[in-house]
């Protein structure tokens, strides 16, 4: 039998190997300061998470004596190294400040980063990178038909990709703040970083699309562009159902017109329907001799109209409204590390719905979310955002559509950012 000595040892052992593997990691979690602790560094992000090829500024103060003029080494591991490894060094200015600028393509995938100088270590942060994934389908805004005689086919790119990786094709199903999105169909990315849809709508109304991307060790789960359409009903040739313009912007009007095969001086019946009331009736005329007839209407969201006469009933088609959307900013020059505010109203009321504002591809083809906002009350919104990376840029802002009305964006806008001190990057205050 083991003594009373040896069995009391055994649960002092387990615990002792426990806190030698946990040790370890709370101490990575931690600020390192310098081992005579004199000095300790910071590190922060201009962007986390970033979309793949975008620039990144990393920036942060060296604290302590004589801190002027030191080495800072950027330490860098990509999810799929076993180990880090020094990336890039700079010297910090009078104050302790230092700045590191990543160029456009050089951040790719997920990777964590430290800093150290004078034997100080800063935290680590897991910099988490969307792969750029690009829609393309019938050109934003078209107006296309249900059933499966009008099927339509999505294509795209994910850059980086890994050959196998889920994708889904979603649709937009929220009208507020939420901004959710319910899968329609699935697929995988193929071998090149392609991938190809072929979708049936089936019922008429908006549809804000987009795919997802699944995530990987490589890079966090990624949305695409978002393509709106208008969906209607294939045309019953006996009472045909068109329209001037769709879709309309809030505020605008639209001819709704067709004939009514034999049907010269007979009452056709206009109704219409939308996300939050059932189907009305809301004008009444009279068809010319040849069968024709027409309304004039303004709907403020997102509406079904349908015509009905001689018997006969028209199919459903849908007009799209889409919002009102200004915007304005702030500057469109500034130094590395200025906030710049874009401004403006939604039209209609938008009221606690979110709002984003994009910055264009690295590409040049297309846009990607960068800082989201919420409308206020008076549906007004602002979104201030410090702009770090040295270049020329493009921004607009953009408001995801929902059932009530079509999604909008703003005129773009080309912000010039000139590279400036690591004191300035750093916010402008003082250091010791």
């Amino acid at each position: 039998m083991r003594s009373l000595w040896q069995r009391a040892r055994i649960p002092a052992l387990v615990v002792a190997v426990c806190c030698a593997v946990v040790l370890p990691v709370t101490a990575q979690a931690r600020k390192h300061p310098s081992p005579n602790g004199r000095h300790n560094v910071s590190i922060n992000v201009s962007e986390n998470p970033v979309t793949a090829g975008d620039p990144v500024v990393i920036f942060g103060h060296l604290r302590g004596p004589n801190n002027a003029n030191r080495v800072v080494t950027l330490w860098g591991r990509l999810n799929t190294q076993p180990r880090f490894h020094p990336v890039q060094s700079t010297t910090t200015d009078s104050h302790g400040f230092y700045v590191f600028f990543r160029q456009k393509r050089t951040v790719n995938t997920n990777r964590h980063w430290f800093v150290k100088s004078v034997g100080a270590r800063s935290r680590t942060i897991y910099e988490r990178v969307y792969s750029l994934v690009t829609l393309s389908g019938p050109a934003d805004g078209s107006n296309l038909l249900t059933g499966p005689r009008h099927k339509v086919t999505f294509t795209g790119t994910v850059s980086p990709f890994v050959a196998g990786t889920r994708v889904w094709l979603q649709r937009h199903n929220s009208n507020g703040a939420n901004d959710e999105w319910a899968n329609i169909q699935k697929s995988r990315v193929r071998s090149d970083g392609t991938f190809t849809f072929v979708h049936t709508f089936r019922v008429p109304g908006d549809a804000d699309i987009r795919v997802l991307v699944q995530r990987t060790r490589r890079n966090i789960a990624s949305p695409s562009n978002v393509l709106s359409y208008q969906i209607s009903q294939a045309q019953n040739p006996n009472l045909t159902l068109n329209t001037s313009e769709d879709p309309i912007v809030f505020g605008q009007s639209v001819t709704l017109s067709g004939v009514l095969k034999n049907g010269g001086g007979q009452q056709v019946l206009l109704f219409a329907k939308t996300a939050r009331t059932g189907w009305s009736q809301i004008g009444q005329t009279t068809a010319g001799s040849d069968g024709s007839y027409s309304f004039v209407e303004m709907p403020a969201h997102n509406t079904l109209y349908q015509t009905r006469g001689g018997g006969k009933t028209s199919a459903q088609l849908f007009e799209g409204v889409r919002d009102l959307l200004t915007a304005n900013v702030s500057a469109t020059a500034v130094n590395a590390g200025d906030p710049v505010t874009f401004s403006g109203t939604v039209s209609p009321d938008k009221t606690g719905h979110v709002i984003y504002l994009q910055r264009q591809n690295a590409s040049g083809n297309g846009f990607h979310n960068v800082a989201a906002g919420v409308v206020h009350a008076g549906s007004t919104y602002s979104i201030t955002r410090r702009l770090f990376s040295p270049g020329t840029f493009v921004y607009r802002v953009f408001i995801p559509g929902g059932p009530g009305n079509q999604s909008a964006a703003s005129q773009q806008f080309a912000i010039i950012v000139n590279q400036d001190t690591a004191q300035q990057v750093n916010g402008g205050g003082g250091g010791p």
